[in-house]
């Protein structure tokens, strides 16, 4: 079996717009917005953003999107460890 390397390079160039797309598609859904998840700037239940897992100081969260309120709270709440 010959390897044409003519039909391989043209493959890998049409595919590289879709792996280029799929990658920046999954950077830009790692976060969702604040009204999908639900988020409130008061606590609920005792519950707040300084206390959930996804919190990064001072006012941002791995999960959503935007400026959060570390004395907030969303549907995405998980206790932290510790």
């Amino acid at each position: 079996m010959q390897v044409d390397r003519r039909k391989i390079l043209i493959s890998l160039i049409g595919s590289a717009p879709l792996a280029a797309l799929s990658v920046a598609g999954a950077r830009d859904s790692t976060k969702v917005s604040q009204s999908a998840a639900h988020f409130q700037p008061t606590p609920k239940d005792g519950q707040s953003c300084a206390q959930c897992y996804s919190f990064v100081a001072p006012r941002t969260c791995k999960l959503v999107d935007g400026e959060v309120s570390p004395n907030g709270w969303c549907g995405l709440w998980t206790q932290r460890a510790g």
